[in-house]
C-alpha cells in the first residue's frame, strides 16, 4: 500500500512537472495605465495590490499549470506586441478578429466563442449639475454631445453614427473624467465588466460631481487572445487555459472584482 501511494504521488508530481514544462512561462501583456478596479498604478511596474484583472490573469495562467511574466505596455502597443510574438497573450475585442498574428478562441461553427469571452458593458458618465435623468437612454442623449473616450476605441464608429462628437484626446480613463469635470467634454464613455465597477472610484475621487447613467450605451465582448505562432506550438495548453475561461474563469473574475469594488 505504501509503495502504491508513493508511486501515485510520484506520478502526480511528474504529471504536474510535465504540464508546467510544456506550458512554461507565458508572457501576458496588459495596459500600463492606472484603471481601478482592473489594474492599478501607471508605468511598467506591477504594484500590489495589482488589480482585479491582474489577479485574474494570474489565476488564468495557474489554471493550465503555467508560470507568468506580466508585461505592461501602452494600450496602442498591445496588439502589435501580440501579433509580433513579443508577448504571448493580451486582451482584445472583436476588432482584432482576423488580424494577422492574433488568434482568439472559436466555437464549433468557427465563430468567435462568446462562452470563452468576458462580457463588456460600455457606460456613460455625466456631470451631476447638468441634471440628466439617470434612467435616460444614453444613445439618445449622446446626439450632438462632445463625448470623451479612449483613443482607438472600437465602438467609436457606432457613437459617431448616433450623432456623438468624439474627443479621443485624453490618454487614460481618469484624465477623461477630469476633462468631464472641467467641462471640456459633455459625456465620458467607459467599457467595464460590470456597470458599477467604477462607482466607488468615481464617488471617492469626484465627490458626487460625476454620475453614471443606469442604462449601458452598448454591450460587447473581450477575449484573451494568443499569438498565432505560440498557439500553433502550444495548442493543447492554450485550449486548456481558454476552457477555464468558459467554466470557472468568469465566475472567479466576478469574485475578484467584488474584492476591489465593495471594500
Amino acid at each position: 500500500m505504501k509503495w502504491k501511494a508513493f508511486t501515485a504521488t510520484a506520478l502526480f508530481a511528474l504529471t504536474a512537472h510535465n504540464a508546467l514544462a510544456a506550458c512554461g512561462t507565458i508572457r501576458f501583456a496588459y495596459p500600463d495605465q492606472h484603471r481601478p478596479p482592473y489594474w492599478m498604478g501607471n508605468g511598467a511596474a506591477v504594484p500590489e495590490p495589482a488589480g482585479a484583472s491582474v489577479e485574474w490573469i494570474r489565476e488564468f495562467a495557474a489554471s493550465g499549470g503555467c508560470g507568468i511574466e506580466l508585461v505592461r505596455l501602452p494600450v496602442l502597443r498591445l496588439r502589435s506586441a501580440l501579433a509580433s510574438g513579443a508577448v504571448d497573450f493580451a486582451p482584445v475585442d472583436i476588432t482584432a478578429d482576423g488580424q494577422p498574428g492574433i488568434t482568439i478562441p472559436r466555437n464549433a461553427q468557427g465563430q468567435p466563442d462568446l462562452k470563452r469571452a468576458a462580457t463588456v458593458v460600455v457606460v456613460a458618465f455625466v456631470r451631476a449639475k447638468d441634471g440628466y435623468s439617470r434612467d435616460r437612454d444614453p444613445m439618445e442623449m449622446l446626439r450632438g454631445k462632445r463625448v470623451g473616450l479612449m483613443y482607438g476605441s472600437s465602438y467609436g464608429a457606432k457613437l459617431e453614427k448616433a450623432g456623438a462628437i468624439l474627443d479621443q484626446g485624453a490618454p487614460t480613463v481618469p484624465s477623461n473624467f477630469e476633462k468631464l469635470q472641467l467641462g471640456r467634454v459633455d459625456v465620458v464613455i467607459v467599457p467595464m465588466i460590470a456597470a458599477s465597477d467604477l462607482d466607488k472610484y468615481v464617488a471617492e475621487r469626484f465627490k458626487g460631481q460625476l454620475v453614471r447613467l443606469d442604462k449601458p450605451v452598448l454591450k460587447s465582448y473581450n477575449w484573451i487572445a494568443v499569438n498565432t505562432a505560440y498557439y500553433e506550438a502550444h495548442r493543447h495548453e492554450v485550449d486548456t487555459l481558454w476552457n477555464w475561461l468558459g467554466t470557472e474563469g468568469n465566475k472567479r473574475f466576478k469574485l475578484l472584482l467584488r474584492k476591489y469594488t465593495e471594500n
